[in-house]
This record gives structure tokens, C-alpha cells and sequence, in this order.
């Protein structure tokens, strides 16, 4: 739908009228009018309609006719007081004079004393008939100054009696004063005595139902200490405000008026108050006249048509660019942008929102700002309740998200497309959709960062560069979301800006909480501004921290952070040198350091060190609890060959690997589920297909990238060991898919190697995350990788598997022998490992 182009009055009255009176008076400089123009005429609808006048009779400023508004008067007066040449007053349309034209005869402006003629010449005494106009009696008919209504009654002194008679506490002579400093004439006091004895309450709430001066008078007599007097609330509302308007002979609100005298609007059609009008005068609503081009003008920041919120010195401001004045939030306490800065009680829009009315919305049922009603008066929160008019473009009825410079709405898929959404940011100059106060989201990142940043100091400390540009570069939308007040991430760059020394790992492991930490850890490695370290092995390294304070004896703490150290973290550190630590790998070792604190604090309530620890403790121990205790045994033969503990027997961890099978069926029944289900997210498609085919255990899927990715064309591999193996379909186009789309979180610059992106910058899929993710869909990783690989080392060499799939050579000969049972190898292999055992100990083995 087409907008139609605003004529120029409308769209700029100001320049209009402008030009008008500078080719009278060509001296008169354009700001020197401009001036004059927003002092004298100061609502833009009177403007336009000036504007409108001139552009058709610019010669009314100089031929002195009494057409027109009564701004060209004041205009010209005004002018003329500042020095304007060539202007002429208008003369009274009657007797030619040039007084102040306050009155119209038909469309001719006429001077107050020809007015008053006229009104005296319609109004003949109904008594004598003379036209010495003067007022009306009770029955509204009018009389002459020779027949006053209620002639010959004392009204000042009845009036004052009557309110005094009332528990005021206020006598006669003092009423009748406050009466006259309200109601100065005889006409008006007449009325409020009529309304009296019409309405005995008038004074004490009944003040609806007087004349305006009812209200005034009520007010005057308690300033002056009356007691006992009431001012009326609206008779509808029941609000104690400020009755202007009239409704069934009755004072009410101005919003009770106008919520009774509904019209449809032109633009949505829908019955509701009169807001505003069109520039043919057909009505609108409040919604439509937000965007109705009339009040729409030019933003002297971004230079684009929109609403005004304000105006200063150099020009209009529209909402996006509008920044409220900084000041002190009294709720809050920060220094920031704050509503209501110029009143003792600054508010920051943070907390204003937190302020407003929240209820439950009766359609989504979430703690919401109400801000519609339902047909039943149910309370609605703006995304349910916000009407959803016709896009301009699209024809759907969709919440409006943009205008056109026509004000045509539009829909936000159309209002990103239309070029009407691409302006010039003040920060770079680029032409991108803006953010705020004029700026891209982009340049609004920076400045927001920087200041986050800023925080305590005059400017950003140096140190803190490198945190800077590696958050810049992630999405501006995301990290604008990221720094509100309220969120942990502003909180964590809060506490660095203003912590001393340069930003660590160690700076960040003594922050919280620890989930924001790592987002923030993960991203900051991600942009350069942290080394990379192995987050699984540090994790460790804090919970051993934490779990060696629960070992009771400090000889038993000190042995057991001997033995972690030099048993199990030596060994992962070395493995972290070439790759990293596998998610597994940490599970173990916290699962045997659980045992075996359990194990001290069971002797420790048995008031038993651990170098007095017998075999019947042990076993009472081994028997008390489940299978993992046995876990232990690799810690006792350890303390037991340095001499910590008596020589103490435990049983090997079971190996049965038969217990966390499945079934063949069951296996290819997942197969198959995972193949026909389009419905399933393809990370799980192609993840479950490749643990329940290719045995791949979950630690070592979330590593893969998309260099492990091959296309031949005909074909696809994927390198999960030495030699790539082809995959079958539909896992061959599943693995593309996620190679093509690589979407996540785990990006910067919209650039990530990972085949399965994780949540955290530059970082995988957790295993953890994946596990949880095959379980939500019925597939148990270990049992479904334990039974694929059962089933692969049955049909192929373990050789074959090894360069096949990646594993090692002793996990693929392990298998092997799982499969086919123990046979005389592997009794000879224990042979030979006894003979080993027995000639480090000094004895001789049996012959």
C-alpha cells in the first residue's frame, strides 16, 4: 500500500512560514523568525495550520484583512516588536480599528466591543426586550442590566451564610472574602448559589454536580483552613483529579470525557478515544497517532523522520537517539541515564522497569507488565495482547516493528529488508541498522564495554586491552545482552576493571559464579587475550583442593596428595603436553579419590589411622558399601610398598564388560530409529549413528572438526583413525550438514573448526551435554559404544580397528580377547607378569 506524500505545509510548517515572512522582510534573518515563531505559536497543529493560511494568502501578513487564525495577529505583533518592516496588523472586520480580534463573525475576525455588540443584539431581555445583554436567570433565559436575575437578593451574603452554617470553622466575613477572590462577579456567585440549593453535598463531595468555580472555591476555603469540605472526586473514575470537562450535566476527568465519546479510528478501525486527527481532520487513536506522519519530523542526530521525544537547542530527537540526563538513581544508587532526573526522586530505566506493575498474564500465565485487557477484562501482557496490524508490505497481520517515512507499518522481516532500517551510524559512519542513540550495534557494543570496563576509573586501565578487543569480537548483539546490569557477565568485567594487575587464569578462578567465569574464560581464550590451558585438568586441580580438606588426619591428607600427584596428575599433565585430557579420564580419577576419602573418613569415625588399618577393617569397609570401593586397591598397594600401611588385600574392580551389553536387536533397532526420524536434531542423528556404528565413545565425537571431513563426491570420509573410513547414508549427509552449518555458540567471527560447536567460545560440545542429549532419545552411550565395539573386534582384525578407528593397539587386542574369551596366551601373559612381581620384591618364584 502506497503512502501519500505529506504537502509541505504539513511536513514543514516552520520553513514555510519562514519563508513567507522573509519575503515581506527580507532583514529579518531565518533564526531571528524561527525565534519569534516557537515563542508565539508554540503547538505544531496551530503551526501547520498557520502555514497552511500563508502558503495559500501569504499576503495576510501586509494587507491587515481579518482572515485567518488568530496566530497571524500575535505573529505579526511579535514581529513587529523585534523590528520586522512591512507587516500590517489585521483591522476588525466591522469597525476597521486595529484592536485584538477575539471574536469571529462568520469567517471574519472581529475586535471584542464589536463582539460583545453582537452577543447583546442575539440575546433581547426576555422581560423587556431591550438588548442590554447581561447574563441569564435560572431557566437560562436572558436578562438586562434593568432585570437582573434574582433581583434584589443579596447573593454574596446567602452564599456566605450557607457555606458558614457548615463545620468549617470559618465565619461569614472571612467566606464572603475567599468567595470573591474566586467568584468576582455577582452572575458567577449567582451560580454557585443556584447549585447549592440544588445540591446540598455541593461543598461537602457532592462539587461535581456545580459550576467550574465550584471546584476553585472548595480548594481556596481549605487553604484558608476550612475543615469538614471535600473536593469532589470524578463521579466515574472516582480519581480525585481535575474535572474540565462535563458529562450528563455532571464534572468529570478528562479521560472518563473522552473514553465516552469513542470514534473509529481511520487507520485500525477500532472504536477508541480521539487522540488525534489526521491533516483532514478524521480521527485517530493513540496508537495511530504515534505513527501517523503529522508527527513525525527530522532527528537532528541520526537525520531520519520519526517520533519525537524531544527538542533542544539544536533541533528534534527522535526515541532511538533520545539519552535521558545522567543522574544519581535514588533506588539504585548508580550514576547512569535516568527518567525524572530534574525531580528528587531520579529513576534509571533499569529500575523504572522493575517498579512497574507485574502480574500474571492470563494467557501465558508469566509475571509480566500488564498492559491490555482481554474482551473480559482479563489482564494481557504486551506480546499477547498488543494488537498485530497488517504489515504494508507482506499483507500480514504481524506486530509492527518499523514505519516507512510515510508511516505505512511494517512487519519485522520487511522493516530488516526495506531500506528504510539502514541509517548512518554517528560512531564509524557506516550505513547499518542502528542500536541506539545513533550508533550501530557495533559501535553501541563499544561504547558500552568500555565503559563496564571504565568502571571506578576516569578511563579503561591498559591492562585490560587485550579483554577489549577479544570481546569485540563476538556477536555485538549478544555481548549488548551480556552487559545489562543485571546480568553475572557485567558483574565479572565490573569486579576486573576494578581489581589491580593484569587479567589471569588465576584472576578469574577467584571470581563468580563459576559458570559465568568459564563463558568468560572460554571467550576471552577464544580472542587471544588468555594462553589456552586444559580446563578439565584445572577443574581437577580445584576439586582436589577442596576434597583433600575432607581426609581428617593431616598424615593421611599429606599421603593421599602424594599419591594423586605423582600416580595420576603427572600422568595427565604429560598426556595434556600432546592432547587434551579426555572427559573420562577425570571422571576416573575423582571417582577413585572419592573411595578413597570415604575410605579415611570410615576410619576416622572408627578411630583408626590408616597406618593401623587391618584386613578385617578393610573387609568390613569393602563388604559395608557398593562394588566402586574396591577402587581403592591401586591407593593401598601403593601406600603398602612405601611402608604407610600393612600389606592390605583388595579385590580387583569387576571387568565384565557382558554386564553393559545390549542386545543385537535392540542395538539396530536404535539404528534404524535414528536413520527413518527426521524429526531428531541432526547433532543427535549423527552422533548416536556414530557411537552405535563406529563405537566411538562420546569424548572423542565432540573433538571432531570439519579438517576430518572429507567430500570426494561420490563418497564421504571421516578420519577417526590413521586410514578415513567411508560413511554409509544417511550418516555420509548428516555429517555435512553439520559440517556446512557449523552453528553454535562456540564462534568468533562467525568462524569455528568444531564439527559439534559447545556453548563456550572456541570450545566443543561438552561430553556430558552430548550424554544427557542421547539419553533425552533412549540411547545409553556406554552400553550402546561397549556393544558396537563388541560386535566390530568380532568381524574385523584388531589391527583393522585400531587404524580404523582410532584406537589403540592394547584396547583393540583387550577387546579382542573380551570377545573370544581367555585362552592359553593369556595365562601365559600372567604367568609372566607373577615372575616379573616377584623378582622386584627379592623372592623366588615356585618351581
Amino acid at each position: 500500500m502506497a503512502g501519500t506524500a505529506l504537502p509541505r505545509f504539513a511536513a514543514e510548517p516552520d520553513h514555510v512560514i519562514i519563508e513567507a515572512v522573509r519575503a515581506v522582510d527580507p532583514a529579518m534573518t531565518a533564526a531571528q523568525v524561527e525565534t519569534v515563531l516557537v515563542a508565539t505559536v508554540k503547538r505544531r497543529p496551530e503551526r501547520r495550520r498557520l502555514a497552511e493560511i500563508l502558503s495559500r494568502s501569504p499576503d495576510l501578513l501586509t494587507s491587515g484583512r481579518p482572515e485567518g487564525p488568530r496566530s497571524i495577529e500575535r505573529l505579526i505583533s511579535a514581529l513587529r516588536q523585534e523590528g520586522a518592516a512591512g507587516l500590517q496588523l489585521p483591522r476588525c472586520g466591522k469597525c476597521g480599528a486595529q484592536k485584538p480580534l477575539t471574536a469571529l463573525m462568520g469567517e471574519v475576525r472581529i475586535c471584542t466591543h464589536c463582539g460583545s455588540r453582537r452577543t447583546k443584539r442575539a440575546n433581547p431581555c426576555v422581560i423587556c426586550g431591550s438588548y442590554n445583554f447581561m447574563g441569564r436567570d435560572r431557566d437560562g433565559q436572558s436578562r438586562c442590566t434593568r432585570h437582573p436575575p434574582d433581583e434584589g437578593r443579596d447573593v454574596l451574603g446567602e452564599l456566605s451564610r450557607a457555606i458558614a452554617s457548615l463545620p468549617t470553622g470559618l465565619q461569614p466575613p472571612a467566606v464572603a472574602t475567599v468567595i470573591r477572590s474566586v467568584a468576582r462577579t455577582r452572575a458567577g456567585q449567582l451560580k454557585l448559589l443556584w447549585a447549592w440549593e440544588d445540591h446540598p453535598d455541593l461543598f461537602t463531595g457532592g462539587g461535581a454536580a456545580g459550576p467550574p468555580r465550584t471546584i476553585p472555591l472548595i480548594r481556596a476555603l481549605i487553604d484558608h483552613g476550612a475543615t469538614g469540605l471535600a473536593v469532589p472526586p470524578c463521579p466515574i473514575c472516582r480519581r480525585v483529579t481535575e474535572l474540565s470537562m462535563v458529562l450528563d450535566d455532571r464534572r468529570c476527568c478528562r479521560v472518563c470525557w473522552r473514553d465516552a465519546h469513542p470514534q473509529n479510528c481511520v487507520r485500525c478501525g477500532k472504536s477508541r478515544y480521539v487522540a488525534g486527527r489526521t491533516l483532514a481532520g478524521r480521527p485517530l487513536c493513540q496508537t495511530c497517532l504515534r505513527g501517523d506522519p503529522l508527527n513525525l519530523d527530522l532527528c537532528c542526530r541520526c537525520g531520519t523522520h520519526g517520533q519525537i521525544i524531544t527538542r533542544n537547542e539544536a533541533g528534534a530527537v527522535c526515541k532511538r537517539c533520545y539519552q535521558p540526563p545522567i543522574a544519581t538513581c535514588a533506588t539504585c544508587g548508580r550514576t547512569r541515564p535516568c527518567l525524572y532526573a530534574g525531580t528528587d526522586h531520579p529513576t534509571c530505566d533499569t529500575c523504572l522497569t522493575k517498579i512497574r506493575q507485574h502480574r500474571p498474564c492470563s494467557r501465558c500465565n508469566l509475571v509480566r507488565r500488564i498492559q491490555y485487557c482481554g474482551p473480559d477484562g482479563e489482564p494481557l501482557c504486551k506480546p499477547c495482547g498488543a494488537p498485530k496490524p497488517t504489515c504494508s508490505q507482506c499483507g500480514h497481520p504481524r506486530r509492527c516493528h518499523g514505519r516507512t517515512p510515510q508511516g505505512e507499518r511494517l512487519c519485522k522481516s520487511c522493516w530488516q529488508a526495506h531500506p528504510v532500517s539502514q541509517r548512518t551510524c554517528a560512531g564509524c559512519g557506516s550505513t547499518a541498522k542502528l542500536f541506539h542513540y545513533a550508533l550501530c550495534t557495533s559501535c553501541a557494543a563499544r561504547r558500552r564495554l568500555t565503559s563496564v570496563l571504565s568502571t571506578g576509573h576516569d578511563s579503561m586501565r591498559p591492562e585490560l586491552e587485550p579483554v577489549l578487543d577479544a570481546l569485540l569480537h563476538t556477536s555485538p548483539t549478544t555481548l549488548m545482552r551480556a552487559l545489562q546490569a543485571d546480568r553475572p557477565t557485567h558483574m565479572l568485567l565490573t569486579a576486573l576493571a576494578t581489581s589491580p594487575g593484569p587479567v589471569t587464569h588465576a584472576t578469574l578462578d577467584r571470581l563468580r559464579p563459576v559458570k559465568a567465569v568459564q563463558v568468560l574464560r572460554a571467550t576471552l581464550v577464544a580472542g587471544g587475550a588468555l594462553p589456552e590451558r586444559d580446563e578439565h585438568l584445572a577443574t581437577l586441580d580445584r576439586w582436589l583442593s577442596r576434597t583433600y580438606a575432607r581426609v581428617p588426619h593431616a598424615d593421611d591428607q599429606r599421603q593421599v596428595r602424594s599419591y594423586i600427584t605423582w600416580t595420576h596428575l603427572r600422568r595427565l599433565r604429560r598426556l595434556a603436553e600432546r592432547k587434551p585430557v579426555a572427559y573420562g579420564q577425570i571422571v576416573s580419577v575423582r571417582q577413585e579419590v572419592r573411595n578413597i576419602v570415604r575410605l579415611l573418613e570410615w576410619l576416622h569415625q572408627h578411630d583408626v589411622s590408616l597406618g593401623e588399618c587391618t584386613q578385617e577393617h578393610l573387609d568390613t569397609w569393602l563388604a559395608e558399601g557398593a562394588d566402586a570401593r574396591s577402587l581403592v586397591r591401586v591407593f593401598l598397594n601403593w601406600t603398602g610398598r612405601r611402608g604407610y600401611t600393612r600389606p592390605l588385600q583388595t579385590p580387583m574392580p569387576s571387568t565384565d564388560f557382558t554386564i553393559n551389553l545390549l542386545a543385537a536387536d535392540q542395538r539396530w533397532a536404535m539404528v534404524r530409529h535414528l536413520i527413518s526420524d527426521e524429526e531428531l536434531h541432526v547433532v543427535d542423528r549423527a552422533a548416536g549413528l556414530m557411537l552405535l556404528l563406529f563405537a566411538q565413545p562420546t569424548s572423542r565425537i565432540t573433538q571432531l572438526t570439519t579438517d576430518d571431513v572429507t567430500d570426494h563426491g561420490d563418497k564421504v570420509t571421516l578420519r577417526l583413525g590413521r586410514v578415513p573410513v567411508d560413511l554409509p547414508p544417511p550418516l555420509d549427509d548428516l555429517v555435512l550438514q553439520l559440517a556446512r552449518r557449523r552453528k553454535g555458540h562456540a564462534s568468533l567471527d562467525g568462524q569455528t573448526k568444531w564439527l559439534f560447536p559447545g556453548g563456550h567460545a572456541g570450545r566443543p560440545l561438552a561430553p556430558c551435554h552430548l550424554n544427557r542429549r542421547l539419553k533425552a532419545i533412549g540411547i545409553r552411550p556406554r552400553l550402546g559404544r561397549n556393544t558396537a565395539l563388541m560386535d566390530i573386534v568380532s568381524e574385523l582384525p584388531s589391527v583393522v580397528v585400531s587404524r580404523l578407528l582410532g584406537f589403540h593397539q592394547n584396547t583393540a587386542d583387550k577387546w579382542q580377547r573380551e570377545r573370544t574369551g581367555y585362552g592359553p596366551g593369556y595365562a601365559a601373559d600372567i604367568s609372566h607378569r607373577a615372575a616379573h612381581n616377584q623378582r622386584r620384591s627379592g623372592t623366588t618364584p615356585p618351581t
